[in-house]
């Protein structure tokens, strides 16, 4: 009887430490089975991170497209005035006379002591350009005469009639007066000239 009992007892041990391999076996691959699904979840995600940032740029790019739009007002007669302030803080003179060019650029001409200096201003506003000549006596005084400033004529003048400034100066002959010529924009040669009174800033007259 204990003779034939020892085999049973080894051929249960054996099957039961196959069984316990077995199952060390089956937990090694599930655990292998997880991270392998692990990995493509986290290269998902990060795709994901990249199309939502590329999407972020394009539109922030739009935006910024349509704001410059919204702000590419061309206010000519603003940049006028504008250029006549630069002018005059470049130089300390008094502005008696202005005239535009196609390409957004100003030349200011002005009293500074006795001389009359010539200061261009390009469409950003910068001095590009500074030259010095004689003034003679006749302009010295309408300039001294004038209490109206030229940024205050050429105002006058576009509330007046419309438009959009050409050039104004001062003329010396007789009583000192502004004439500033206002582009109507309704053709070419469509200009009105426009007469301000330098002492009283009173519209002395119009002419087409």
């Amino acid at each position: 009887m204990r003779i034939s009992r020892a085999p049973r007892t080894t051929t249960a041990l054996a099957l039961a430490l196959a069984l316990t391999l077995s199952a060390c076996g089956g937990t090694g691959g599930a655990t292998d089975g997880i991270e392998a699904t692990a990995a493509p979840t986290d290269d998902s995600s990060g795709t994901g991170g990249d199309d939502n940032a590329a999407g972020g740029t394009d539109t922030g790019d739009t935006d910024g497209q349509g704001t410059q739009g919204a702000d590419a007002g061309d206010d000519v007669t603003a940049a006028s005035l504008a250029a006549i302030e630069v002018a005059q803080r470049e130089t300390g003179g008094t502005a008696y006379e202005i005239d535009g060019d196609d390409d957004g650029t100003w030349e200011v001409d002005l009293r500074v002591d006795e001389r009359s200096v010539t200061v261009e201003v390009d469409a950003d506003g910068a001095v590009t350009r500074v030259e010095e000549d004689d003034l003679d006596a006749e302009d010295r005084a309408a300039v001294d005469a004038a209490q109206v400033s030229l940024e205050e004529a050429i105002t006058t003048a576009v509330d007046e009639v419309g438009g959009t400034l050409d050039d104004a100066t001062l003329e010396e002959e007789g009583d000192p007066s502004w004439e500033v010529s206002v582009d109507l924009g309704s053709g070419p040669g469509d200009d009105v000239d426009v007469r301000v009174d330098a002492v009283t800033g009173e519209v002395l007259s119009t002419d087409d």
